[in-house]
């Protein structure tokens, strides 16, 4: 094998990895005199924390209550004033992405390609259903129906009630691959689903045809490591229109009718974008953080204090923006100007372990000491 090729496939496991312990540490933040004063309410432990990447779990929000799983498969309903316990169910599977929530009932994934319905009320597995690979994201659900991404590249369509397979669709995926999966959004009823290859497609949902498809990721380059594409973030919906970025390709905003481009920038990102009314607030490979005009794509502001911290998917947080990196620290942005406002440890210095969700008065995030913590100002 040529010293070349060699080199090429450590960096490949390296990027792939997605090891913080083979990372060099983080340059300590600069001193910022906070212009809010940006407090923990409260910190809850939990049975376990997240599996092997932080943007894989999830949290979701419903009335003053908080959802979630954790690596050890334990359901848990929290109360958003003061994290206490409401609900907890230790399922026994091994959990590998977040979850998805239908009334009473949490629907997850495992590394051994089972996708699971439980009930919180009764403390019981109402059903499981084996795919065809580990499943790495979390399903969408809409009408009775869910859809679910695979590793292997294959999207699939399940009764909600019975998990019986409606339909399934298969994208050919390259040789090397980000690791990781984005989450299906069910809209207008279409699944739109974002692969590997950096295609984003969108099928019907009631038949599985497929309406229209985009090259998102762009792969370019002479190694298949410089040729990833993966649109692995979340993908956003608002106002007829999805927001999809990719690995090494571009951020565009698509009509969900027709998948025709409305805009598009030349930001390549691992993570997803935040919209809300006209500012979309994007996070590039570098760790820039970028606002754009949502409308037309056209650039606001961009910070670049907070270079090279591996950022995860921003979040709206009242007033302002909130990234999280990865050494613990939570920094707030200011919505006109994009300078931080304030930043707060979560939990120690430790990584995040799931993507932040935020309430008209809180926001909540999984470290993974296996806490829970609130924090607002």
């Amino acid at each position: 094998m040529r010293k070349s090729t060699i080199l090429i496939t450590l960096l490949a496991l390296l990027v792939l990895q997605g090891c913080s312990n083979s990372r060099p540490a983080l340059a300590d933040l600069p001193p910022l005199k906070n212009k809010v004063d940006l407090g923990t309410d409260w910190r809850s432990g939990v049975d376990g924390n997240f599996g092997e990447s932080s943007e894989r779990f999830n949290l979701v929000l419903d009335s003053d209550s908080l959802f979630f799983v954790t690596d050890k498969g334990t359901l848990y309903e929290l109360g958003q004033n003061r994290g206490k316990e409401k609900r907890v169910f230790p399922t026994g599977y091994k959990a590998s992405s977040g979850v998805t929530r239908h009334d009473d009932v949490l629907y997850f994934g495992t590394y051994d390609a089972k996708l699971v319905a439980a009930s919180l009320a009764s403390k019981s597995v109402l059903w499981e259903k084996t795919l065809s690979s580990e499943l790495l994201s979390e399903a969408a659900y809409a009408a009775g129906k869910l859809a679910i991404q695979t590793a292997d590249g294959w999207i699939s369509v399940l009764d909600a009630t019975t998990g019986e397979t409606q339909w399934r669709a298969k994208e050919d995926l390259p040789s090397l691959t980000v690791r990781g999966t984005s989450a299906p959004v069910i809209e207008n009823g279409k699944v739109i689903v974002g692969f590997a290859s950096g295609k984003l497609k969108a099928y019907e949902l009631q038949t599985g045809s497929l309406v229209w498809s985009y090259d998102v990721g762009k792969p370019e380059g002479r190694y298949e490591i410089e040729r990833l594409s993966d649109i692995n973030g979340r993908l956003v919906v608002d106002n007829g229109v999805v927001y999809a970025v990719a690995y090494n390709g571009t951020l565009v905003a698509l009509s969900i009718e027709s998948g025709r481009p409305l805009w598009q920038r030349n930001i390549s990102s691992s993570v997803g974008v935040a919209v809300k009314g006209e500012l979309l607030v994007a996070v590039d490979m570098k760790s820039n953080v970028i606002a754009l005009n949502a409308k037309n794509g056209n650039e606001v502001w961009k910070n670049s204090e907070l270079e090279e911290r591996d950022l995860i998917t921003p979040e709206f947080f009242r007033d302002y923006v909130a990234v999280m990196d990865r050494g613990g620290y939570v920094h707030l942005l200011d919505l006109v100007t994009g300078e931080v406002a304030a930043q707060r440890l979560a939990d120690g210095k430790v990584p995040p372990g799931s993507r932040m969700v935020t309430n008209d008065k809180q926001m909540f995030i999984l470290t993974p000491n296996s806490n829970v913590t609130a924090l607002s100002y």
